[in-house]
């Protein structure tokens, strides 16, 4: 019965009961700079993560510009990941390639469609058998 008695005064003197600081996670943030002013940012904002912050900037510009842009929002601000959002289409491919080696050099992420951003969008809706579609035939899918 001793014994017990000790244990529990040990126990008790041991024991911290001192309020702890709160703490939050916090949670990862993402920036997705998108070539498209409109279309791209749409989509990337109607994603309602609970796991994440997105940061959506659409900036309209090409693929070499836009990583220059990502460069120059990073910063004034601290992301966990950058994305680089942008289409192939018609560039030179020297561009296009060089835009993907710049953005891996600052440690971006890239993201890319060939040809559009939005004939990606319209695979989600139409059953197509991809393979080569040039943007002016993205019509043709509906009907």
């Amino acid at each position: 019965m001793a014994s017990r008695e000790v244990e529990k005064n040990r126990r008790q003197k041991s024991r911290n009961l001192s309020r702890k600081k709160p703490t939050r996670a916090m949670l990862p943030t993402f920036l997705i700079v998108c070539e498209g002013k409109k279309t791209e940012p749409s989509y990337f904002n109607a994603l309602k993560l609970k796991t994440a912050t997105i940061e959506v900037v659409g900036q309209g510009c090409n693929t070499l510009s836009l990583v220059r842009r990502a460069q120059q929002l990073v910063t004034s601000k601290a992301f966990d990941e950058v994305w680089c959002v942008f289409d192939k289409d018609d560039f030179p491919d020297q561009d296009f390639n060089q835009a993907i080696v710049l953005a891996s050099a600052k440690g971006f992420r890239v993201a890319y469609s060939n040809q559009a951003f939005e004939y990606w969008l319209l695979l989600h809706f139409n059953d197509h058998q991809g393979g080569a579609l040039h943007r002016n035939h993205y019509a043709d899918l509906n009907q």
